[in-house]
């Protein structure tokens, strides 16, 4: 059942050679790595039958307990103390008014949260993916997957026109995607924060103190991933005695579920560091890119490997911010050329034989902002003589 799951996840996680791209690499990480990954964990934690089983109980004397037992502490939940026995169990020992109990009631639920934060992960993808509507597919035309096609003159030209006739119109496509990205990064801190409630407050420092576990001194430290994901919880079981009395059964529980938990979580809060971050850093490039027009120049520039002399580069700034989004997720799909003449087109420089240079003209002279100079100077001689 498990390769089955793995088999079927690998479609989210594949190269896709012949595939139209509307979004970026760290847009991917969110709904391909970080959703497979937690369908993945869920996939594997559900399967505990290949682990052990999730739960066994055994009594006072080491007897293994009914299966009742079994099942009425996996479902009412288990607990530990902050004592130990010999220094070694974590939780364990005889309990007074001087311990702090602390149930464990969130191993049954562990698959259904891993589910909920794949598809919360995935989420963001199917919004855009629906609102975008192959909006860039059907303008490229195919486009993307031959750049010598016999009639990319007259796809261009359809683009070309497109762009012409819907300038000025596309401010919802840039919006709502600028959206997602923002909607990535508010998933991913706010699953950190359902994480930390789950665990009854232990996540939001999880990773550091397991860190922190590793430099400190052998005898002296206490493994934040036990007492976190404790692997031997104790259970109270009531029964009833032959006259009646009610009578108190302790069961020491074995939790071998835990010790996976306790590697995807620790995994997934590493993970959530580094893809809050890089998503954090997006969403202000973002905003860079939206704000300043001189950067979506150089975007642009860079798209279609040409140094744009002054004519051009006002036509790039006079593109309206939805006009240039469009603009660029199809220079994404496409090579540098095809995307060169489009850019031309859409901007009015095509007919300025003077509108640009190649990056790599000579050897002696391949950056661009020389290129710009050069250029800026061509067009004062010429308008003066």
């Amino acid at each position: 059942m498990v390769f089955k799951v793995v088999a079927s996840l690998a479609g989210l996680v594949k190269v896709r050679l012949l595939h139209t791209e509307i979004d970026n690499l760290i847009f991917r990480l969110h709904y391909r790595w970080s959703a497979s990954y937690c369908f993945l964990a869920c996939a594997l934690v559900a399967a505990s039958d290949y682990i052990g089983g999730a739960i066994q109980c055994v009594d006072g004397s080491g007897g293994k307990v009914p299966d009742a037992v079994n099942t009425y502490c996996w479902i009412k939940s288990t607990y530990t103390i902050n004592d130990t026995i010999s220094g070694y169990h974590y939780g364990l020992g005889t309990q007074d008014k001087d311990h702090v109990r602390v149930e464990h009631a969130y191993y049954q639920w562990v698959p259904f949260v891993l589910f909920l934060q794949g598809c919360l992960f995935y989420l963001p993808h199917l919004v855009w993916k629906m609102f975008e509507g192959k909006t860039a597919d059907k303008l490229l035309q195919g486009l993307q997957f031959n750049s010598m096609d016999e009639s990319r003159d007259e796809k261009k030209k359809n683009i070309i026109k497109y762009l012409h006739i819907s300038a000025g119109h596309n401010g919802r496509y840039s919006v709502i995607y600028m959206a997602c990205e923002l909607l990535n990064f508010v998933n991913v801190i706010g699953q950190m924060f359902l994480l930390d409630k789950f665990f009854g407050g232990i996540f939001m420092t999880f990773g550091s103190k397991v860190m922190e576990f590793a430099l400190e001194d052998e005898y002296e430290r206490s493994d934040p991933m036990v007492m976190a994901f404790p692997r031997m919880t104790k259970c109270d079981f009531h029964t009833f005695g032959p006259s009646g009395t009610l009578q108190l059964k302790d069961a020491l529980c074995v939790l071998p579920q835990n010790i996976l938990n306790e590697k995807v979580f620790i995994t997934m809060w590493f993970w959530f560091v580094l893809l809050a971050s890089i998503t954090a850093l997006q969403v202000v490039w973002r905003v860079v890119v939206a704000v300043s027009p001189i950067v979506r120049v150089r975007l642009l520039e860079v798209r279609g490997k040409i140094s744009a002399s002054p004519s051009l580069e006002m036509g790039i700034r006079h593109l309206h911010l939805g006009d240039y989004f469009l603009i660029d997720i199809l220079g994404r799909n496409l090579d540098a050329f095809n995307f060169k003449d489009i850019l031309l087109g859409v901007t009015g420089a095509s007919e300025d034989k003077h509108s640009y240079k190649q990056y790599y003209e000579n050897d002696d002279d391949d950056d661009p902002i020389s290129l710009k100079r050069q250029m800026e100077r061509e067009e004062e001689n010429t308008t003066a003589v």
